[in-house]
């Protein structure tokens, strides 16, 4: 049976028992700063297990696209480890309980999948005879094939009764597939690899509390989570997950880039599947708005994608080849997740300029070994560092594997144990930064809050001021009922016009009024889950959870950001018309001052391009064209060609922004009913922020009007001080940069007559058989002092050395040249200079003929100049 067919299958036995069938969530969790990745189906429905909240159904069902990397040293090893792969789930919020989901679980394997009862045993928790009872009464299992298992195996999250973590947790009962004799003899569900899990059940009904106490919650839940890719191998008869048909074709795609046959078994078959399995994830995160970076999701998408690289070119791949295949993972992916072939060209424009980046420093890499490898070497050592080979693999993705082929051609080895060390140090840290902080779900204020209101109801977008009613305070992190005048407090109101910070643009400020004199500064107002949280300060008066209250915004502020809110959809639209619809948008930042527009775009804009974009963008503002707003179902929103931001996740339902009859967009933002009142726009800055992306920040208004004046003034300054009409500036400038090189190669030349002068009649020293020159130039540097090195050399010939130093304030330069009779057999220019360096502070390198290096410490200049002797003898 087809993967596409198992998951189809699944859903659809689901929805006919009444669960509604929700899309995959985002691989970037919405609203839980604890998590990562999701990793699970159930992350999209934490509030519906925890009771909180508006709830729209009680059954749900979804086929989730999840990434984990716990595990990433397994991934192609094992038969069963992904980064990427997909969750079947079904679930219930107050609902049915374990009998229907034992039950249905059985009959979508025995009567749907068509599994022979002969090949399925059980686990459930050792004191859940509940469960037990429903699969041997009900269901009809002998005895002998249920396992009772203990905490690690079968509660979720595992080992939840004794260590956490904190949060809705419960018995599972998993369910595991027989894979035959040829997996080896039947030694029962926990030994051996003929028995794997294909699917868990969990009855998720206690409420794990910090004392390790586990109260029942306030309703009993279902969540089930089985592994696509793990279903689908144990039908198709495969030995590995990645040799199901969805990753066929990715197997031969390697193939016919690397010249190599996929085999199951050797070091081979491991680069394979490796490769293939990060090629899927690397897909999905740009997919989703996740790109290369130094940090946080970025680091992770770019160490799989360096990662997939070095595969690659241990299978002989030359030069970039990642990016080939995206379109094949949509190939085989898109009809279930058809973003990711509408995105292709992005998604692939993103993986070739990264790893363009990481080949280019790779090559950096090795040459940074090799000086690890001399200075070990010099020191009279014959053990590299292990946390210097660890720096290379972690700053660099320089590969161990390869490192230590660098190091045994020198007849040395690097310190493992060294390596291990910094490697469990750096995972322990990144253990911290990414584990669930003791929760399995936030618990603080927002969720209390969320028990007491689904939603605040957003009345701003054609109001400034309404009345509202206080649903909740918040005062020093916990809810409380009043608050006083020159207390800190979080309003939430049952409505309100104050915007929360989402999409890019910032939240609104203003003033909540109410009796006896209460008024409250507001400061910023925050959006999670849809409630707004108003962050202020009591300037009089008191407030009181359940009081009515006025709501008033910074009208002024508000319009500031109505302007650019408007002007990034000109932008937008401005970029498709000037660099083309690839520019599509990254990301945005809306606020009263001022605004960015980050794209995908390969390089700057030229100053043609800048110009033209910055008029496309006024003319629409003068032609004043109406700004209209609708709410659609998403479906029909994309039928009448609205751009929907790149990664974003949206609802069924979305807000749709047109204007004129040039651009529709989703946003959910604050916008000017005519584009006419944004007044004009100017560019301040455009910019590069990461591989492929760029930013323009702008301004509009009255910041844009002030910004045109201040050039103005600068110009007429500038037309004053040179005393040319403004038209002429540019000339004139120009002009004078030529009278500046002129003069500049003229002392150049001046320069070099007097180091010519001061050369005068050379008179080398010897060491052995080893003529040299040590020198200080004084105030000569750069290619000056480069010039003086090739004159010295060639007046000694090709049997000595040449070592001359120059200063600049504190810099110090230095040049070594070793003739050809003594480069590179007898001396290396690179190896002097690098011992001599270290007198002055500094460090360089060069050829075996030719060096240069820099130092800070100019006053050893004559301390190095003496040690010539010593090092050209060594």
């Amino acid at each position: 049976m087809k993967t596409d067919e198992i998951r189809s299958k699944y859903i659809q036995f689901f929805a006919d028992r009444g669960a509604r069938v929700v899309p995959s969530d985002s691989l970037v969790p919405a609203n839980d700063p604890t998590l990562l990745f999701t990793g699970a189906g159930m992350n999209q429905f934490k509030d519906y297990f925890l009771g909180i909240g508006k709830m729209d159904f009680r059954r749900a069902t979804s086929s989730q696209k999840c990434i984990r990397t716990g595990d990433i040293m397994n991934v192609g090893v094992t038969a069963g480890h992904h980064t990427f792969f997909e969750m079947l789930g079904n679930f219930s919020f107050g609902d049915y309980f374990k009998e229907e989901a034992i039950a249905w679980a059985w009959e979508f394997l025995i009567g749907v999948l068509k599994i022979p009862e002969r090949r399925l045993r059980i686990s459930v928790y050792h004191s859940d005879d509940e469960a037990f009872d429903i699969w041997h009464q009900k269901v009809g299992l002998a005895s002998d094939r249920i396992t009772r298992l203990g905490d690690h195996d079968n509660f979720w999250p595992a080992d939840a009764p004794k260590l956490g973590p904190n949060g809705p947790c419960g018995p599972c009962s998993e369910i595991f597939y027989d894979r035959g004799e040829a997996y080896g003899p039947d030694l029962g569900i926990t030994e051996g690899q003929r028995w794997v899990e294909i699917w868990n059940l969990v009855f998720t009904q206690f409420d794990r509390q910090s004392d390790g106490s586990l109260p029942p919650l306030p309703q009993k839940n279902i969540d089930t989570g089985a592994g696509l890719e793990r279903m689908a191998a144990c039908l198709q008869g495969v030995r590995n997950n990645m040799e199901i048909d969805i990753f066929q074709p990715l197997l031969a795609k390697v193939e016919e880039m690397c010249g190599r046959k996929y085999s199951s078994e050797g070091a081979d078959g491991v680069l394979f599947r490796r490769v293939s399995d990060h090629a899927r994830a690397v897909t999905f995160c740009i997919a989703d708005g996740v790109m290369p970076a130094n940090s946080h999701r970025g680091y992770v998408l770019k160490r799989l994608l360096r990662r997939a690289v070095l595969d690659g070119r241990n299978l002989g791949i030359k030069g970039a080849f990642l990016h080939k295949l995206v379109p094949v993972v949509g190939q085989v992916m898109g009809r279930q997740y058809p973003e990711i072939i509408e995105r292709a060209e992005t998604i692939s424009r993103a993986v070739v300029n990264e790893e363009d980046k990481f080949l280019s420093t790779l090559e950096k890499g090795l040459t940074l070994i090799d000086t690890a490898v001399r200075k070990t070497r010099d020191s009279g050592k014959a053990v590299l560092d292990g946390a210097t080979a660890f720096e290379l693999y972690d700053t660099y993705g320089f590969p161990y594997e390869l490192a230590e082929e660098v190091v045994e051609k020198e007849k040395m080895i690097i310190d493992r144990e060294g390596f291990d060390e910094a490697m469990s140090a750096a995972k322990a840290k990144a253990r911290e930064g990414a584990k669930m902080k003791g929760d399995v779900f936030a618990k603080g204020p927002v969720s209390e809050v969320k028990k007491l209101t689904g939603e605040t109801v957003f009345a701003g977008y054609d109001q400034n001021e309404i009345s509202a009613k206080v649903i909740a305070l918040v005062k020093g992190g916990e809810l409380v009922q009043t608050a006083a005048s020159g207390e800190e407090i979080t309003v939430v109101l049952d409505r309100t016009t104050f915007y929360g910070e989402s999409g890019g643009q910032v939240g609104d400020s203003g003033i909540l009024v109410g009796a006896n004199n209460l008024v409250v500064e507001i400061d910023d107002t925050l959006k999670i889950d849809s409630i707004h949280f108003h962050i202020g300060r009591i300037e009089s008066g008191k407030i009181n959870v359940g009081m009515e209250i006025n709501c008033q915004i910074d009208s002024a502020r508000r319009e500031d950001i109505r302007r650019n809110h408007t002007v990034t959809h000109l932008l937008h639209h401005a970029l498709h018309q000037v660099v083309g619809n690839k520019a599509e948008q990254k990301g945005s930042y809306v606020a009263p001052d001022r605004m960015r527009f980050d794209y995908q775009h390969g390089q700057a804009l030229t100053a043609d391009q800048r110009a033209r974009v910055e008029e496309v963008v006024n003319q629409k503002i003068l032609e004043n064209a109406k700004v209209e707003t609708q709410v659609l179902p998403i479906e029909e929103a994309k039928k009448i060609g609205a751009i929907a931001l790149f990664g974003e996740k949206y609802g069924a339902t979305v807000r749709v922004v047109k204007t004129g009859d040039y651009s529709v967009e989703f946003c959910g933002g604050t916008h000017m009913n005519e584009t006419g009142p944004i007044g004009s726009f100017r560019i301040l800055a455009e910019e590069s922020v990461s591989a492929g992306v760029r930013r323009i920040e702008a301004v509009t208004g009255a910041a844009a009007y002030r910004y045109s004046h201040q050039q103005g003034e600068i110009l007429t300054a500038l037309s004053h001080e040179l005393k040319v009409a403004p038209k002429e500036l540019s000339s004139r400038v120009a002009a004078l940069g030529e009278e500046v090189r002129a003069l500049r190669k003229e002392l150049a030349a001046i320069k070099q007559e007097q180091t010519k002068n001061q050369l005068g009649d050379l008179q080398p020293q010897k060491v052995g058989n080893i003529s040299y020159v040590a020198l200080n130039l004084g105030n000569v540097m750069g290619k000056e002092l480069a010039a003086a090195a090739d004159i010295v050399k060639n007046r000694l010939g090709d049997d000595a050395v040449t070592v001359l130093a120059g200063t600049d304030g504190e810099k110090v330069a230095i040049v070594v040249a070793v003739g050809k009779n003594l480069a590179p057999k007898t001396l290396k220019a690179g190896d002097i200079i690098r011992k001599l360096a270290e007198i002055v502070g500094g460090g360089g390198g060069g050829r075996p003929d030719l060096a240069q290096a820099g130092g800070k410490n100019p006053e050893k200049i004559e301390e190095m100049l003496a040690a010539v002797p010593q090092i050209i003898s060594a």
